[in-house]
């Protein structure tokens, strides 16, 4: 009888710390929380454009980084700056038609918002 207890309880003990609990009000996960950037560099302006949602943010390049964006690291290190840029930078909104057709293909045709910065 005393082992048929003990035996008991040991299973009671192994299934508490395997199941997992269920909380009254569902899952406790906090939900998934993504950005995308995509980036682009235009030949025909020498730009550059990052794309987040429906914003495009146009970038013009000193002469440096036209020679930099060729090469992997010099690309790496304009990306990361512009996307510094995309959260520090005064921006200024301004039309569609304003800007070079190469620019707008680029930015892709889910963009409503198009930005230059200073």
């Amino acid at each position: 009888m005393k082992v048929v207890v003990v035996l008991a309880a040991l299973i009671a003990v192994s299934y508490g710390q395997t199941h997992h609990p269920h909380t009254a009000t569902g899952s406790t996960h906090e939900p998934n929380v993504h950005e995308a950037f995509n980036f682009f560099y235009d030949f025909h302006t020498q730009k550059m454009m990052v794309t987040n949602h429906h914003n495009c943010y146009v970038f013009t390049l000193s002469d440096r980084e036209k020679v930099d964006v060729h090469t992997d690291p010099g690309l790496t290190a304009i990306e990361l700056k512009l996307l510094q840029m995309v959260d520090s930078a005064t921006k200024t909104e301004v039309p569609k038609s304003s800007l070079e057709a190469s620019v707008v293909h680029a930015c892709g045709q889910n963009v409503r918002h198009y930005f230059t910065t200073s």
